[in-house]
């Protein structure tokens, strides 16, 4: 069942946002930035873990990101993502993807009961038999940047 720890959310759709495409996101005209203004404009609601955020924390951390993040930048969205992410604690696990490391991003979708996972992971995005799967049995779609900001468009729209 999620624990939700923020009453931040936003009121858009609740969805998991792989790492990789969190942190091009942030990047000053980056093609995914309107993921992130949609998700500091609380158009939708981030589900997450503590293991996706110290893998995202890592990263950011990394030297060949030091020129476009600072330690307070890193600091500010720490703060961010805890005020307003919903933190979940996965107890399904899941073996489903060719990278196992990968199969963290759908036990979270799994236990956060999200509507959508959003990836730029081409594995994930074109194994038609594991996103119907995540469909059928979970109620959730493995989409990209570009299809999820459509959808996000068609919904505030009605």
């Amino acid at each position: 069942m999620p624990k939700s720890n923020s009453p931040e959310q936003g009121s858009g759709p609740r969805v998991v946002i792989d790492t990789n495409l969190f942190v091009r996101g942030l990047l000053k005209g980056a093609v995914t930035a309107p993921l992130m203004q949609a998700w500091k404009g609380r158009r939708l609601s981030l589900v997450t873990s503590e293991e996706l955020l110290a893998e995202l924390f890592e990263v950011l951390a990394r030297p060949k990101f030091r020129r476009y993040f600072t330690r307070a930048d890193i600091h500010e969205l720490s703060e961010l993502i805890y005020e307003r992410a919903e933190i979940i604690y996965p107890t399904t696990r899941v073996a489903l993807c060719r990278d196992p490391k990968d199969d963290i991003f759908l036990e979270v979708a799994i236990a956060g009961q999200v509507a959508c996972l959003i990836t730029g992971d081409d594995d994930l995005k074109a194994d038609d038999a594991l996103k119907a799967r995540m469909h059928i049995e979970y109620g959730f779609e493995i989409i990209g940047v570009p299809e999820f900001l459509k959808l996000l468009g068609q919904l505030e729209a009605e």
